[in-house]
């Protein structure tokens, strides 16, 4: 397994990443990783993002995880330490996060450019980062299928994905402090199929310990979506 670190540029900002790949491979499917909010820990060294990363690199995928703006050696358009803490923390409450889905689609960019990439797009998100990554599937016709992992409904309006027909894989635990099971059931019945829903049982909202798990999960998601396209 080989991992980069790079940076690309979203409305002028300098952003970090990690391309991760496996060296044997000449031509790779592509997956960006969406990290959870900045002001919860989340970051591109989360362990669930970190896991996705290792285990689609094994499954013959390439992924490119990164910090949103102002997170980690990301730039940022604001100095401030504590201005920057409130910037983020009023997307917390539903407010808006269109600068984090800004950063998404550049990243989207930058994997799709790299040499090697095939036709086979893939985000999978986690928290925070799977509602970022739903507004990019929702918006780029490159993107075949989506993951969720912990997607917080009933936090952020979800009317602009409701209709949305690309596959999507949304994964659950019924102790999770950012979105109860109810919600999430609700969340996911008003999602048009194709669509699946797995839980995670004898968890919470961080996994521990069964990261692989659900990164074999997601990445099998995917190459089935490939298969199906090949039919």
């Amino acid at each position: 397994m080989i991992e980069e670190c790079l940076h690309f540029y979203s409305d002028g900002l300098k952003l970090e990443g990690i391309l991760t790949y496996h060296e044997e491979s000449l031509s790779s499917p592509a997956i960006l990783l969406c990290a959870p909010h900045p002001n919860l820990g989340g970051d591109m060294d989360n362990n669930i993002i970190t896991s996705l990363a290792r285990v689609s690199a094994d499954m013959g995928f390439a992924s490119l995880r990164f910090n949103y703006r102002g997170v980690g050696n990301s730039a940022s358009h604001i100095e401030d330490i504590a201005q920057r803490f409130q910037y983020w923390d009023r997307s917390l409450d539903g407010d808006d996060y269109s600068d984090a889905v800004v950063d998404a689609h550049a990243a989207l960019a930058f994997i799709i450019s790299q040499p090697g990439i095939t036709d086979d797009i893939f985000i999978a998100g986690y928290s925070f980062g799977a509602f970022v990554g739903m507004r990019v599937v929702a918006e780029n016709k490159n993107v075949k299928a989506f993951a969720g992992i912990s997607i917080p409904f009933g936090r952020y309006p979800l009317d602009f994905f409701r209709t949305c027909a690309k596959n999507k894989l949304c994964i659950y635990s019924e102790n999770d402090f950012s979105t109860t099971a109810k919600d999430t059931l609700k969340g996911f019945e008003s999602l048009s199929p194709p669509k699946t829903l797995e839980l995670i049982e004898n968890s919470d909202h961080f996994y521990r310990g069964q990261e692989d798990l659900i990164s074999q999960k997601v990445c099998t998601f995917f190459r089935n979506q490939m298969k199906d396209d090949m039919r």
